[in-house]
Parts: structure tokens; C-alpha cells; sequence
């Protein structure tokens, strides 16, 4: 049996230029080709330099956002005959990124490809439906959907006699506009998974309970005369707000106001029109009910042009606008935000992930009256005052901790690969699963065997079966101690010294409860007196 390894060309410690290289015992699979938001030229790419050594022998694309499919051209151009497997939805979508990507990188001075090699990329792809086997020379794949986006698939590679599967971007919750990740019904064993661990360090707030203050807040705003700017993703972000708000609004929970969309989002709310049979069965039937476009109806506009764009921020009328880049990168909502932050009246609400160097997040950590600095439309940045109202909801499509730990443990896995995250995100997930896989953080262009060591990184109990079952036996009748500290309202069980080391290891455990119930017990460190709980 041939070993399966791994290469994270970017994406690795960080979201953004994610694109993977597997090894296989009969193929080299290349997944994604990302760029880095609010980057230019050759630092906006991954490491694809690499595949020099490991030539590609088939590429699959998991989805159309910008961190995914930012370089395809840019690998297209290295390897001019590869196929590129995707869904019919991502393929449409990815047309509208890679357009807009050439747009705004060519502004910018350093456009990353060429319109024919934009052309010659989109002629390469071959889209494919969900569930369907396809085999490939030294392999087979499956496409699953990922709940991530419209057309956002996970894989599933399998070669000789070995199996991966490759998360993508993955959401276990139902949005408007796209269903929630599919998973198997009984548990999928395979040799590997290698997951997005975006979130790895948080337990999101109930997504209902974040659109439901998500209203109040804009509609706090609207009735005091303000306007609310929305820096949004164009692709499913902007269609799962606009869907909100018009529902909002038809049931009086908003007051009645415009709704502009602007930027990417425009162009990609027409497409997602024209996809209706592939959004769900729930909003299918709500458009052939109303007889209405799912999107462009009511109160939403368009903003066709630099024009209209200026009259509605000089504008005194309440008003709602969803404008891409959903990090204020570049784009539209930079233009909004610099008129619209420096009034008090105004609210700025951010809906999603934001990157560690983005303005977006630079906001979110200011003090109101604070500067941030934004794109002033000439290829620097300005400084702005933000008087107005910032707030945070948690209406991601990404999976949190529990998310993804409930989806890796039904595939079972021996080795698990956690990428797609800043490094606090990863360390903090890898903590919580380290005990029960074999996990790796791997570094961009670092190679990682895909298959079990056989050695688990903190694990609370390490021990052959027969030896457990004795030290269960004999400390069984332990007397343990438990003292409550009503100052820190702490809970610590002293153990007794004569316990066994090989039963509970050098360290302080701490306890977390979720929910009412014990979740996790975590090693630290232990008093050479007692060991501690």
C-alpha cells in the first residue's frame, strides 16, 4: 500500500491563497488556487512555485469565493491541458470572481493574469453534479455538498486502497440560500480528513438570535434617520442579507427603506436569479408562491453606476446598503464608509470573517471616535473617523468548533490536517481533538504523511486495554476530594498522590461544562503534592 501525503501551498495558518496538493499512490490532485484578499501581485499567491516538483495531474475546485479561485489562471498558464472538476454553480460563479479579480488587480497596477488566460482557465473547467463517483486516472472522487455557498462541495478522494477527505469550506446550518452540509448517516471511516478550522476556537451564538438582534439594530438605525452600510461578500452573503431584510420588512419588522446593492454583489444577486433550481426547495417555492424574483424585488436596487453610487451617500434618506468587499478591502463599501462613519447617526454592521490585517477587523478593535484606515480609491489608504455605530453579528458560513468536531467524528479519521485558520483558531481546535487523532498544523509547502502515527498528542488516557481495565479496578475505591472556592467560584477534586501517573498524567486538568454537561478535560500542569482537577 503506497503512502498518501499532503502539501498546503497556502491556506495553511491562515484564510486566504488556499490551495492543497495531494499526493496520491496514483495521482497528484490539486484542490483550489486562492488569492489573498487585499493583497497584490506575486504576495497575493500561494506557494505555486511547488508544483514544479509535484506537476499536477487533475485539479478540483470546492468553490467560487476569491481565496479559492483567485490564481486559477495563474496554475492554468504553468499547466495549460489540466482539468478542472467543480459543481455547475461554482463554475458559474467563478466566471464573475475571476472577472472581477482581473478588474480590480489591473486597477491596482498588478494584475495577476491576462483576459485570455482568464478565458482559457474558464474553458477548463468541467462541471459536475453532487454525489456522482468520477474515476480518474490513479483515482476516484465524490463531490458533496459543503453548505458553505451555493455549488460549495467537499471531497472525497480515494487511490489505491487509501482514502482522504478534503472539508473545503464547510457549514453544518441552513441559510436561505444554501442547504447545510451533507454528511453520511452512520460513521464513514477514512484514512484522513483534512478540515477548514476557520472558527476552531469559538462556539458561535445561535444564528437565530443573531438575526433577530441583526433586525433591531438596523431597524434602531433606520428609525433614527440613520443609514446602515453592510460590507458584505458578494458571493452568499449578500443574497442570505438581502433575503433577511425584504422578510423582515414584508412582516413589519423593519420599516420600509431601500435597499442598494452595489459592487460584486450586484452582478452575482443576477446569477444567483438566474441558479434558482439550484437554491433551496424552501425559497423555490416561496418565489413561484409570490410570483416575484427571489432577490431583485420590493425595495432592492441595483447601483448601476459611480453616479448613483455618489447620490445615495449624499443622500439625507434612510436607506440599507450591502456592498462588496465584505472586509472593506477594496471595492464599494470602502466608498460608503468613509462618508458614512464619521456620523453618528449611521451604523456599520460586519456579518462576516474578517482577516487578521483587513480594515475590517482593525474597525471592530477601535474605540468609537477611533481612526481606521481605508482604501481612499487612488491605491493608498486614509484615515477615518468612526463615530457611528459598529457592531459584530455572527452570521458566518463557516462551522464552529462543535461543527467541526461533530463532522471529522463521522469520518472517523486516523490523521487529521486542520488548515484554513490563524493560528490561535488552529492550536485551540487541534487542543480539543489531539487526544483522539493524529493531529498536524502543518506550515505552507511543508509535506505531511496523510496516515496514522499511532500517537496521540495529550491524551488523558494512554493505556492498552488490559492494563486500563486493572488501574479502573484498583482506584475504583479512591477517595477523592472536592473543594468549591466561592471567591473564583472554582470546583477542584484533589486527587490523592498514591493514583497511578500512567492512569492520569503529569498536569491540572481543566474541566469545561457546555450546556449543562461535562465536554472536555484538558491537561496543564500538576502540584508535586497532589494532582488537581
Amino acid at each position: 500500500m503506497r503512502d498518501l501525503s499532503f502539501i498546503g501551498l497556502g491556506g495553511t495558518d491562515e484564510v486566504g491563497a488556499s490551495s492543497y496538493l495531494y499526493l496520491l499512490p496514483g495521482a497528484k490532485v490539486l484542490i483550489d488556487a486562492g488569492a489573498r484578499p487585499g493583497q497584490v501581485g506575486e504576495a497575493a499567491l500561494p506557494k505555486l512555485e511547488l508544483l514544479t516538483e509535484h506537476p499536477p495531474t487533475t485539479m478540483i475546485l470546492t468553490h467560487a469565493h476569491l481565496d479559492h479561485v483567485g490564481a486559477l489562471p495563474v496554475v492554468i498558464r504553468r499547466f495549460p491541458t489540466l482539468f478542472i472538476y467543480c459543481t455547475e454553480a461554482t463554475a458559474r460563479l467563478a466566471s464573475l470572481v475571476l472577472a472581477d479579480t482581473l478588474k480590480v488587480s489591473t486597477e491596482q497596477g498588478f494584475p495577476l493574469f491576462s483576459p485570455g488566460e482568464m478565458k482559457r482557465t474558464l474553458e477548463r473547467l468541467r462541471p459536475l453534479p453532487y454525489f456522482e463517483k468520477v474515476k480518474e486516472e490513479g483515482f476516484s472522487f465524490t463531490l458533496f455538498p459543503s453548505g458553505h455557498l451555493l455549488g460549495a462541495a467537499s471531497v472525497l478522494m480515494e487511490s489505491g486502497g487509501r482514502s482522504v477527505f478534503h472539508t473545503g469550506d464547510v457549514s453544518n446550518v441552513s441559510t436561505p440560500v444554501v442547504d447545510a452540509a451533507w454528511l453520511p448517516a452512520a460513521v464513514t471511516p477514512v484514512d484522513a480528513v483534512v478540515s477548514e478550522s476557520t472558527y476552531g476556537n469559538t462556539l458561535l451564538p445561535s444564528r437565530k438570535e443573531q438575526v433577530r438582534t441583526f433586525i433591531t439594530a438596523i431597524r434602531d438605525t433606520l428609525q433614527g434617520g440613520g443609514k446602515v452600510l453592510i460590507p458584505s461578500f458578494a458571493l452568499g452573503r449578500a443574497q442570505e442579507i438581502t433575503q433577511i431584510l425584504q422578510t423582515a420588512m414584508m412582516t413589519g419588522l423593519l420599516p420600509s427603506a431601500p435597499i442598494y446593492l452595489d459592487g460584486l454583489t450586484r452582478r452575482v444577486t443576477e446569477a444567483y436569479e438566474e441558479m434558482l433550481p439550484l437554491l433551496p426547495e424552501a425559497l423555490q417555492q416561496r418565489t413561484r408562491s409570490s410570483r416575484q424574483p427571489p432577490f431583485l424585488s420590493g425595495t432592492v436596487q441595483l447601483v448601476q453606476d459611480a453616479r448613483a453610487r455618489e447620490r445615495i451617500i449624499q443622500s439625507d434618506q434612510a436607506a440599507v446598503v450591502i456592498a462588496s468587499s465584505g472586509m472593506l478591502h477594496a471595492g464599494a463599501s470602502p466608498q460608503y464608509a468613509r462618508h458614512w462613519l464619521p456620523q453618528p447617526e449611521n451604523a456599520l454592521f460586519v456579518v462576516g470573517y474578517q482577516d487578521a490585517e483587513s480594515p475590517g477587523r482593525r474597525l471592530l478593535e477601535l474605540q468609537q471616535g477611533g481612526d481606521v484606515l481605508l482604501p481612499d480609491g487612488k491605491g493608498g489608504r486614509e484615515p477615518v473617523a468612526a463615530y457611528a455605530r459598529v457592531e459584530r453579528f455572527y452570521l458566518s458560513a463557516h462551522a464552529d468548533r462543535g461543527g467541526l468536531i461533530s463532522m471529522i467524528a463521522r469520518y472517523a479519521p486516523g490523521k487529521l490536517v486542520l488548515t484554513h485558520g490563524e493560528q490561535a483558531a488552529r492550536a485551540n481546535m487541534a487542543g480539543y481533538v489531539n487526544s483522539k487523532y493524529d493531529v498536524s498544523l502543518p506550515a505552507a509547502g511543508e509535506i505531511i504523511p496523510l496516515q496514522d502515527s499511532g500517537k496521540r498528542k495529550g491524551a488523558f488516557i494512554n493505556n492498552s486495554p488490559k492494563k486500563l481495565e486493572a488501574l479502573k479496578e484498583r482506584h475504583a475505591r479512591t477517595t477523592v476530594q472536592v473543594v468549591y472556592d466561592p471567591e473564583r467560584h472554582e470546583v477542584r477534586l484533589k486527587l490523592p498522590t498514591t493514583l497511578d501517573k500512567t492512569l492520569f498524567g503529569e498536569g491540572t486538568y481543566t474541566l469545561e461544562v457546555l450546556r449543562g454537561k461535562l465536554s472536555r478535560i484538558k491537561l496543564n500542569q500538576q502540584e508535586s503534592t497532589g494532582s488537581e482537577l
